[in-house]
């Protein structure tokens, strides 16, 4: 095996880092038994913590009013960040048509280890993306954060909490909308909110609020000033996401830490041009993808490679993909592209020593799988991007590039219109 051009980056966080340093500082001059020294590292180090601190605490020290057209709270849980940025776009979209605010939750990280599964970090939605970005849609966005610290405890007292769902999601509930379990319920006790009472809609409601009765009867069934708040235990949005919704993907801007750390990235270790690389394979997705057998003409984002109204079923080669499969499939992308450089993303096994040992003479790259983000940022940026076509993840990634006019293609589908040439 040729290993000589394979790189498997592992990120470290920038504060993480530079507090191991000042330990490292301060240790050693302790060890120099040199108070003055080391009376003067701790102020250094003090004024270090201020300068990271206090952008955050003066960001906080500003006066949030409350919006009498009332808020929309939901729980992102579904599936992974794609999934969650998704359900993020529709209910965006739902919260502008009714004329409220959107509480922005935070995005639910899963555990990919065994020894901490279930487990669950809950990371902010600015800590991702542009929040001012958001609002030159719609102006009237706040985060989870804000909402419970500002505004919550003097304006939403919990005998008043009331959480919303359907009849039909109350009837297999019993009787009740809040849900107990992963993510579900956990969501919510994150986020220090316990629901008081159900308050549960009927059947002609309905989340396509496009159609201008359905979106009239929202706000005449629930007005802001008897429901200031309404906390909906699933996302208003629809599977796959709707193109209105897709729309909105350009309102998503990368904060610049993130992408600072992927341009470092890719200058250190990737030449251009290059070729990235989605590949979607984890326990999980196999499971997923024992629905592909051709019976099915959309399965989660298919639609991505295969339109909304597509009537093809999508195939198991789609869905998952062997290493003989992506190896030939890279073949005849590095003679159309002629690429110096193969970027491999992944949530599981990247391949990256048979992609190395089927193409020696260019640079095989992946990262760990801590850092999506910039993973999403580097697909965003490939001269060529090769996704799979049910991913969200993926869908991610085409969006973006739809906007920049760069080329796609997708594991194991051949377009229509090429297949009728052949």
């Amino acid at each position: 095996m040729n290993s000589a051009n394979i790189i498997t980056y592992r990120p470290t966080g920038t504060i993480q880092a530079a507090r191991q340093r000042q330990r490292l500082v301060a240790a050693q001059l302790g060890n120099d038994q040199n108070r003055s020294a080391t009376k003067m590292a701790q102020e250094i180090i003090r004024i270090a913590l201020i300068g990271l601190i206090l952008p955050t605490v003066m960001s906080r020290m500003v006066n949030i009013e409350w919006d009498p057209k009332g808020y929309v709270l939901y729980c992102p849980c579904s599936g992974r960040f794609g999934n969650q940025v998704n359900t993020f776009l529709s209910t965006l979209l739902f919260t502008k048509q009714i004329g409220r605010t959107l509480v922005i939750p935070p995005f639910i990280k899963y555990s990919l280890m065994q020894s901490t599964a279930g487990q669950s970090e809950y990371i902010p939605f600015d800590s991702y993306f542009d929040i001012d970005a958001i609002k030159e849609y719609h102006p009237d966005v706040i985060t989870m954060g804000d909402f419970i610290d500002h505004l919550a405890p003097s304006h939403w007292p919990p005998s008043e909490r009331a959480a919303y769902c359907s009849r039909k999601l109350a009837d297999i509930n019993e009787g009740k909308c809040p849900r107990t379990g992963n993510p579900h319920g956990t969501f919510w006790e994150a986020m220090n909110i316990e629901f008081a009472k159900s308050e549960i809609w009927e059947d002609q409601m309905h989340y396509n609020v496009d159609y201008e009765p359905w979106r009239q009867l929202w706000i005449d069934t629930y007005p802001p000033d008897s429901y200031p708040v309404l906390a909906l235990m699933n996302a208003p949005a629809f599977s796959p996401i709707q193109p209105d919704a897709e729309e909105l993907h350009k309102y998503l801007k990368w904060l610049p830490d993130i992408v600072e750390e992927a341009e470092a990235f890719m200058a250190e270790n990737i030449e251009s041009p290059f070729i990235g690389v989605h590949l979607r394979n984890g326990a999980d997705w196999t499971r997923t993808c024992d629905l592909a057998d051709g019976s099915h003409p959309r399965l989660m984002s298919s639609h991505q490679c295969m339109g909304h109204y597509s009537s093809e079923g999508v195939s198991k080669e789609v869905c998952i993909q062997s290493e003989e499969q992506v190896i030939e499939e890279l073949e005849d992308l590095n003679a159309e592209h002629k690429p110096k450089t193969i970027f491999i993303a992944t949530d599981h096994v990247s391949m990256e020593d048979e992609i190395q040992d089927a193409f020696p003479d260019l640079k095989v790259v992946t990262m760990a799988p801590e850092r999506p983000q910039v993973d999403l940022y580097i697909l965003e940026q490939s001269d060529h991007f090769v996704g799979n076509c049910v991913s969200a993840f993926s869908a991610f990634v085409s969006r973006s590039r739809v906007g920049a006019s760069k080329s796609s293609s997708y594991l194991g589908y051949v377009p229509k219109h090429l297949r009728d040439e052949l």
